[in-house]
């Protein structure tokens, strides 16, 4: 039985973030310019093998953010991440016969025995140094000439908008106020960030000197 998806986390920044809200449809794009050579030469591969023109992607993540989340995906001060719904995500995904979808399988190089390998596996195979990244990968795959494939979605399914903590705090209040004002059923959904920072996490350690010293006195 497979993992179940309870959310699906997209790190992006806040131009291709109000793109959606405005135009509702989630983008996937041409996964040339990915920083992962492996992986863009491996998805050149798979069209030649495949007997396909065009293939589009678009990667989430399926566990919590991390630094390592922030730092390669959503660096910056407009960087962002939008929790959608798995369960309804995914829903939408099936619905579509030209998608394949899942979970991203991390393996090292000895681990690949090419004459296991299935052509329909190859998208979704990655080196184990980006085991960190959790992937959940979304791909169009079709012969047409359109420079991008579009995905219609409704607000309803995004659980959550959280923006870093490199955007300023001013900032921050004024990108949540408009976004609640233009987009009701986002309204109470977004939150900064407090993986760089967090409060309660910094009171614990602040008390630990205090009790101590209650101790002796």
């Amino acid at each position: 039985m497979g993992k179940e998806i309870r959310k699906l986390n997209r790190f992006t920044s806040l131009p291709i973030l109000i793109d959606l809200l405005e135009r509702k449809k989630i983008i996937l794009i041409e996964p040339t310019n990915w920083d992962d050579r492996n992986d863009t030469l491996i998805i050149e591969a798979y069209k030649k093998k495949a007997s396909v023109k065009k293939l589009f992607a678009l990667c989430f993540t399926h566990e919590n953010e991390t630094i390592h989340h922030w730092k390669t995906f959503a660096d910056g001060n407009s960087g962002c991440c939008i929790q959608f719904n798995g369960e309804k995500l995914i829903e939408i995904l099936d619905s579509i016969a030209e998608i394949s979808h899942g979970i991203v399988q991390y393996k090292n190089i000895t681990e690949i025995d090419i004459s296991r390998t299935e052509i329909k596996d190859i998208p979704f195979l990655k080196r184990e140094p980006y085991k960190l990244e959790s992937e959940y990968r979304v791909i169009w795959e079709g012969n047409g000439d359109m420079p991008v494939f579009e995905i219609p979605i409704t607000l309803d399914i995004i659980e959550k908008i959280t923006f870093g903590q490199q955007m300023p705090e001013p900032v921050f209040q004024s990108i949540k106020k408009m976004i609640e004002t233009t987009y009701p059923e986002i309204n109470s959904k977004i939150n900064r960030s407090t993986v760089y920072e967090n409060e309660k996490w910094i009171e614990k350690f602040e008390k630990i000197e205090s009790t101590k010293a209650q101790q002796y006195i």
